[in-house]
């Protein structure tokens, strides 16, 4: 089987197994590089690269709302149940302190990891007083041996006083925002009741481009309206945008929610697994071997989950993305139509 080294040519070691490789240095930029088998830039890869060890992100629970769905008569996207976050009902009468406790207990003895990325998980975290936020913020990055903070929030939803708050944590500790952006399509926005347009987004991006964060945005496939041209238009418009990573998941129809009656009334159906690996796959070659693939999946409990049913299986999720990859001898930015920078090189062994 071919080495494959993926990204920008600027001379690196790299080793894989036994296997030693090199690339000479053509261009004077960063390199990129992961083993052909991987298919795309796992996050898993990019966190050992940049720290050295294993990473585990400590998922949060603030207990903030969403300016989308506050009581000022908003009702939200039509798909989303914030209660359905692995695990945050659970949490909700328990400290930031409390929680990172408990998730660094965790995940230093049960899984040996040791270094932490406090992650703001549910709802929109930076929708509340910059007070509060700081006090939230400084507490969950208290403890030791925490490398980062990532912050889960909207493009409506970063007013200037939050950007001076997060331009003051760049200085200390390494920082992520997470976007939430779904679509490119503002007529898929307007559906799903998103209460933001593409052209927010772009300029959240811009400010958040000037200061020293990694962005990091969400985006579903199989959304009401949308096939595989508007998922890829998406995928296009990222590729384009400059962030740094993505997160991929599939519509996921949940009880009690809008969504759900679109479904039970035939007008809305979810997607399969063969569908939404086929078109994870379209959106990945399309996007630069830079970027990082954050996730491919997500979850939400038996209990809130309409459909679909195998959403429920995280590695046969995973298992199909890759085996469609093999089946089509392909790879992130097959597809990529940016200045041409980033590009694989192959050796035999």
């Amino acid at each position: 089987a071919p080495m494959v080294l993926h990204g920008r040519l600027c001379g690196r070691v790299g080793r894989r197994r036994d296997v030693n490789y090199k690339a000479s240095c053509f261009k004077q930029e960063a390199f990129f590089v992961w083993p052909m088998t991987e298919y795309y830039y796992t996050f898993s890869t990019y966190l050992k690269e940049k720290y050295g060890e294993k990473v585990r992100k400590i998922s949060l629970d603030a207990g903030f709302s969403c300016p989308n769905c506050d009581p000022d008569g908003r009702e939200g996207c039509i798909y989303c149940r914030n209660d359905s976050f692995s695990r945050q009902a659970s949490l909700l009468n328990k400290s930031i302190s409390e929680q990172m406790a408990e998730g660094i207990k965790y995940a230093s003895g049960r899984l040996n990891i040791n270094k932490y990325v406090a992650y703001f998980q549910a709802s929109s975290n930076t929708f509340a007083p910059v007070s509060l936020l700081k006090k939230y913020y400084e507490e969950a990055i208290a403890f030791d041996n925490v490398v980062g903070i990532s912050i889960a929030t909207r493009p409506d939803c970063l007013p200037p006083k939050v950007l001076d708050l997060i331009q003051q944590l760049t200085q200390r500790i390494d920082v992520w925002i997470e976007l939430g952006l779904q679509s490119a399509h503002n007529k898929t926005l307007a559906l799903i009741n998103r209460g933001h347009t593409f052209e927010e987004y772009l300029a959240a991006v811009k400010k958040l481009q000037k200061l020293n964060v990694r962005i990091c945005t969400h985006l579903m496939l199989g959304l009401p309206g949308e096939g595989p041209p508007e998922v890829n238009q998406t995928a296009e418009q990222l590729a384009l945008s400059g962030i740094d990573e993505v997160k991929l998941h599939p519509v996921l129809i949940l009880r009690n929610t809008k969504l759900e009656s679109l479904y039970q009334q035939k007008t809305f159906q979810a997607l399969s697994l063969r569908e939404y690996a086929t078109m994870a796959v379209d959106v990945i070659e399309r996007l630069p071997a830079r970027m990082v693939i954050q996730r491919l999946t997500a979850e939400a409990p038996e209990s809130m989950l309409v459909a679909p049913a195998w959403s429920h299986k995280k590695s046969a999720v995973i298992n199909a993305i890759k085996n469609e990859f093999k089946d089509r001898n392909s790879y992130q930015g097959l597809l990529f139509k940016g200045d041409g920078g980033d590009q694989r090189v192959i050796f035999s062994y």
